[in-house]
């Protein structure tokens, strides 16, 4: 797999799933030059700049202030104007699906589509447009462009979309689900060993609720988001929620579909969890805000989280853990749960992708335009672009001491540059998160919780299960694919919370897919990667 760029850095957590973050750094050798043929001269940028519009989350805070300086100097090096199609987290998808519908998308929009129907059916009804098949005019797009996700989502030798990097590795995909838990209340309920197998962990969350040691009705584990919870129950029995893996014969098939007892074994896992109050009565109904302050509180006994990748455990709990009971209570107090061996030995977690959500071009994008969005990217995944991005500007905020950046005392690049707005994700249009993974990056998060997250990444290389799955299939584009929906939240809460035997409600499940056209839907999509010479390790 191909290893995203690489700059040392300031790291800052921003929003996630509008997930913002921000960081810094000079890439490792063999990086890409910092800036294609293509950048423009400052005479042709004051004669003339390109506007383009664009969509992604709180766009209209990153974009207030006209004259901020890191968005000067992007206008210098591209002759790209943005101006703000603003959307929210909440609403971007509604928002943009309707763009599409009425042929008022914005020129980049962003989003997480390419593994849904709208993908095929926007290079089908001609709403997107490709990039340049030619794109040696932009090197480090160029090379951006060689990534496994976007080369999977081709379409007829096409790419249509420019995937926003998050992980260099997919063994990182391991610190995108933290399970934090309460070992201070563990402790005081008697517990003397942190849990190493499932059946430990749901041990100590009911020592933990019986003991009731701050007298505060506690309950057990709930989650940050209201779709996590299955990051924690899949993988329990080797289930890679939403990727396509190779059955016994060779068939390709959702993971989620792959082994019917499995599924059973996962569902009965999480039924039996919540009979016994390991999970807590209302988890669906969990939302960031509730969840974080019964956690914060020592209402919440646990909680799933996942917001802003790896630092945002820290930057969204840990410091407002240490606020309310001080400096290092938070390290001191809770755990993150380790791999948990699943029912036939491995220890499984949840596997995400090196690029979450993608950035996309209108087709009523003409040529001259499309020169100026790709000048633009490739701006971006330059050294000095992603260096202006994550670092601010060489002298004023950050000086480079032996090829590696070094941050000035007391800056705070999201104070001093609208740019850099905790509310907005425009930062990070091209990438996000790298200096989250990456222990060589220093970092503003504390050495602590580096060397922790550094910790469980080296678990998840040494000792974690990846079975072999297929991305060229997920992205693959069939008419029944495009159309099959299904969704393993929902599924998880309906036989979690259910009363009738787990069984029959995994095989009525099941059945129901299949009046969906399951079956129908499988044959097409295999038909079409054997079509495409797509084969099964």
């Amino acid at each position: 797999m191909k290893k995203a760029k690489r700059f040392a850095a300031l790291a800052l957590s921003t929003l996630m799933a509008a997930g913002l973050f921000a960081g810094c750094g000079a890439p490792a050798s063999g990086s890409a030059p910092a800036s294609g043929t293509g950048a423009v001269s400052s005479s042709q940028q004051e004669s003339a700049l390109v506007e383009v519009s664009v969509a992604i989350w709180g766009a209209d805070d990153g974009l207030a202030d006209p004259n901020d300086p890191i968005l000067k100097r992007i206008e210098e090096e591209t002759g790209v104007r943005l101006v703000p199609q603003n959307v929210t987290w909440d609403d971007s998808s509604q928002k943009i699906q309707l763009w599409a519908t009425n042929g008022q998308l914005p020129d980049i929009f962003a989003g997480d589509f390419v593994a849904q129907s709208f993908y095929g059916n926007w290079i089908e009804q001609g709403v997107i447009r490709a990039l340049p098949e030619d794109l040696s005019a932009y090197p480090n797009l160029a090379e951006h462009m060689q990534m496994e996700r976007a080369q999977a989502a081709a379409r007829d030798g096409k790419l249509y979309m420019i995937p926003r990097t998050t992980y260099g590795d997919i063994t990182y995909s391991v610190l995108d689900r933290n399970v934090v838990y309460r070992w201070d209340l563990a402790q005081a309920a008697g517990i003397t060993k942190e849990p190493e197998t499932y059946e430990e962990f749901c041990d100590m969350i009911k020592a933990i609720i019986e003991a009731d040691p701050e007298g505060k009705n506690i309950s057990g584990m709930t989650q940050a988001l209201p779709e996590l919870i299955g990051g924690f129950v899949y993988p329990y029995a080797g289930i890679i929620d939403k990727k396509w893996v190779a059955d016994e014969e060779g068939r390709f098939v959702p993971s989620y579909f792959a082994d019917r007892d499995a599924l059973v074994s996962a569902m009965q896992f999480a039924r039996d969890m919540y009979t016994d109050g390991v999970i807590e009565k209302d988890i669906a109904l969990a939302k960031l805000e509730t969840s974080k302050e019964k956690y914060l509180q020592g209402q919440s006994a646990a909680m799933v989280f996942a917001w802003s990748g790896p630092a945002g455990l820290e930057s969204q709990i840990g410091k407002d853990y240490d606020a309310l009971y001080g400096e290092g209570s938070f390290l001191e107090d809770n755990r993150i749960a380790k791999l948990y061996p699943s029912e036939d030995g491995n220890s499984y977690y949840f596997v995400d992708t090196e690029a979450w959500s993608e950035s996309y071009i209108s087709a009523q994008v003409d040529d001259e335009k499309m020169a100026a969005i790709c000048r633009l990217f490739d701006f971006l995944y330059s050294e000095e672009g992603q260096r202006l991005v994550y670092c601010g500007i060489e002298g004023e905020d950050y000086d480079v001491v032996d090829g590696e950046v070094v941050m000035k005392d007391g800056v705070d690049l999201m104070e001093k540059y609208t740019f850099k707005n905790v509310n907005s994700n425009i930062a990070d249009l091209a990438m996000w998160n790298s200096e989250y993974w990456d222990s060589e990056y220093p970092s503003t998060i504390s050495e602590e919780y580096r060397a922790l997250n550094t910790a469980r990444h080296e678990d998840a290389v040494q000792n974690g299960t990846l079975p072999a799955y297929y991305d060229s299939v997920l992205f693959l584009s069939t008419p029944l694919k495009d159309a099959f929906v299904y969704n393993t939240n929902d599924d998880l809460l309906q036989v979690m919370m259910g009363s009738d035997p787990v069984e029959k409600m995994v095989d009525d499940l099941l059945a129901n897919y299949e009046t969906k056209g399951l079956s129908d839907m499988l044959a097409e999509v295999n038909a079409k990667a054997a079509e495409l010479g797509i084969k099964a390790e």
